[in-house]
């Protein structure tokens, strides 16, 4: 009875004693340090601050909730000690002057923001356990994204640190986070927080010391480093503490005061709010573009939903296009996406994944030249995407050149639409050969139709009341060139003005297709011989397989090899309709000789490409005189071009 009356008695006199297992401990100079100049981590305030945006008086509690008012409820200092000795926790939690201003902080002002965080622990602080128990990590530690994003996974600091566990960029691509202008990972739960982890663990193996590990979280190893160097080499969080930086200070404290308001909030009657999220939900992956709008038109879920599973998509588009992403759905919607997967990719692609594939409209058909303009009157059943794919363009282009707001069509309306140039390789031809002054019209067989300018001259007889303007005006042309034509300023009645006018006559002339340019070559025999032996002997492994060629390599009669080989080295020159196989046929060797030989990537040759022949010796009299005439030809044309 006396041992109790004693224990009451150290407790309300607000004394520091902390008992535990082997008895009493002795205050140390870390338990009472005082920082009456500390600041709280601008971040952390602004990040509750975004809390209250999304407060609202109609904010639902458990049945269980017993908060009857909002005023602060505190304790003497004794009961903090005690609170925070009896949690059962690895890392070490102290008590000191700094850490109950934080307590009642979050007892008091802050009381509102720790409802809201409560219930979104109910969601998030079961996947935090999970990622910290893998990595054989403390499991307070799931408290950090408390102090470091009041648990807002799109929470984003003001030098960039983004998410639950605020990475910077660099840190989040380090541990395998996705960063571009659509997709954080750094604002996934998950990826994130198992990130997070190992990030956490990897500054364990430095430090060795949790308080430590936690100021290197938040101000980054060197700075610690720093601090610890000015302070003599001590390794202590509390005996660094003056060396760190002032919002660091408070970084440790905000973390033993989060984690004592976590788990005794009941004390100081907070009520966790009901969590929005649902109690179940899966993913899928997304393998092309969608964006969520059209998965909520679709699956009678909201956008604001979507993007509260989905924090990591920054701009309401999943890029399944670039590669597979996970989207996460409550359970009973997962199914329905499945069975209407089709149907939600192309619903209003057009409206929503408004990202073009090409640019200009001469790489999607839609050339905006005047002679490609037509005039469409909407009737009864049209749609955008019937007229776009009539003419070649896309819907997009369609409001555009008129102006949609939207895909409706009225019936009766004219829209204007620039039709898709498809042209043949003929038609492509004449235009080359068109000149500047005439424009062609059409094209048939090798004739064709053209708008050729004339000058003509008519006459105005001059009316009573008759303008210069008003002549003009009629005529279709302007007063510089009425006045310039007629050389005069005056206008009489009765005298004619003379109008000078270009029209344009139809008229059908043949067709002259262009002499493609072809490279010249020029054959030395000497040169020629060379080059066939070396050339022979890089492509063929096995010269039996050559046509029955012979080849002299003997030194002693060097001309007289030369003069045999150039008889048998033709080169033909391809005409129109002509196939290799012809060409082989009419040589006497095969197709696969000249592809070898020529080093052709395919089957085809091209119209006045020079093919290298090797004639193959000829038993047979006629082979051999329809060789000889073959070769008398094909010189005369190489002959043409030496």
């Amino acid at each position: 009875m006396l041992k109790k009356l004693i224990i009451t008695g150290l407790f309300l006199s607000g004394t520091f004693i902390v008992f535990g297992q082997s008895g009493r401990k002795e205050l140390s100079a870390r338990d009472t340090i005082t920082d009456r100049s500390i600041i709280y981590p601008a971040d952390m305030e602004r990040n509750y601050d975004e809390l209250l945006k999304n407060w609202s008086n109609n904010v639902k509690y458990g049945d269980d909730c017993r908060s009857n008012d909002d005023s602060a409820v505190l304790f003497n200092d004794s009961v903090y000690i005690h609170r925070l000795y009896s949690l059962p926790t690895k890392m070490e939690l102290v008590f000191n002057p700094v850490v109950r201003d934080y307590i009642e902080m979050y007892a008091g002002r802050r009381r509102n923001q720790v409802s809201y965080m409560l219930g979104q622990g109910k969601y998030y602080f079961p996947l935090f356990e999970q990622a910290l128990d893998k990595e054989g990590l403390p499991l307070e530690l799931k408290y950090l994204p408390v102090i470091e994003s009041a648990l807002n996974p799109i929470a984003r600091s003001t030098v960039g640190a983004t998410g639950l566990w605020q990475f910077m960029a660099p840190t989040g691509k380090m541990y395998d986070l996705e960063i571009n202008s659509l997709v954080d990972e750094r604002r996934d739960p998950l990826k994130s927080t198992d990130a997070a982890a190992r990030y956490l663990k990897d500054l364990y193996g430095i430090y060795g010391d949790w308080n430590l590990v936690i100021a290197a979280y938040n101000c980054g190893p060197g700075n610690v480093n720093k601090a610890i160097r000015r302070s003599g080499g001590q390794t202590d969080y509390w005996a660094i503490y003056p060396y760190l930086p002032r919002e660091t200070r408070g970084y440790v404290p905000a973390f033993i005061a989060a984690t004592y308001i976590m788990n005794y909030y009941d004390e100081h009657n907070i009520c966790p709010t009901e969590c929005k999220n649902p109690a179940s939900i899966d993913s899928l992956m997304i393998d092309k573009n969608v964006h969520f709008q059209q998965i909520a038109d679709n699956l009678n879920v909201s956008v604001d939903d979507l993007r509260q599973f989905n924090p990591q998509f920054k701009s309401d588009i999943i890029p399944g296009d670039y590669k597979h992403y996970s989207l996460n759905l409550p359970i009973d919607k997962l199914s329905l996406f499945l069975d209407k997967k089709d149907d939600i990719y192309t619903y209003k692609a057009d409206q929503y994944l408004t990202h073009r594939k090409v640019a200009g409209v001469d790489a999607v058909g839609g050339n905006r030249a005047a002679g490609n303009a037509i005039t469409y009157r909407v009737k009864r059943g049209d749609t955008l995407a019937r007229l776009a794919s009539r003419y070649g363009v896309t819907s997009s282009q369609i409001k555009q050149w008129n102006n949609l707001a939207s895909n409706k069509l009225t019936v009766g309306r004219r829209l204007k639409i620039y039709k898709a140039e498809e042209q043949s390789a003929e038609e492509l031809l004449v235009s080359n050969n068109t000149s500047s002054d005439t424009t062609v019209v059409s094209v048939s067989g090798l004739t064709r139709t053209v708008s050729v300018p004339k000058e003509t001259t008519t006459y105005y007889k001059i009316r009573k009341g008759d303008t210069w303007a008003g002549i003009a005006k009629k005529n279709g042309v302007s007063v510089t060139e009425l006045k310039g034509w007629n050389r005069s300023n005056k206008l009489i009645a009765g005298k004619q003005l003379k109008i000078q006018k270009i029209e344009y006559v139809e008229i059908q002339e043949a067709v002259k297709l262009p002499e493609p340019e072809l490279p010249t070559v020029i054959i030395d025999s000497t040169y020629t011989a060379d080059l066939i032996d070396g050339y022979l002997k890089k492509i063929v492994r096995d010269e039996s397989t050559l046509p029955r060629v012979r080849i002299s390599t003997t030194d002693s009669d060097d001309s007289d090899r030369k003069n045999a080989d150039d008889s048998k080295i033709i080169y033909h020159k391809v005409k129109i309709g002509e196939t290799i196989t012809q060409i082989a046929a009419r040589y006497n060797v095969t197709k696969k000789d000249i592809i070898t030989w020529n080093k052709l990537s395919s089957n085809m040759a091209k119209v006045g490409q020079r093919l290298l022949i090797l004639l193959p010796e000829q038993n047979n009299s006629a082979q051999t005189n329809n060789g000889t005439q073959a070769n008398t030809d094909n010189k005369s044309l190489t002959a043409t071009n030496m």
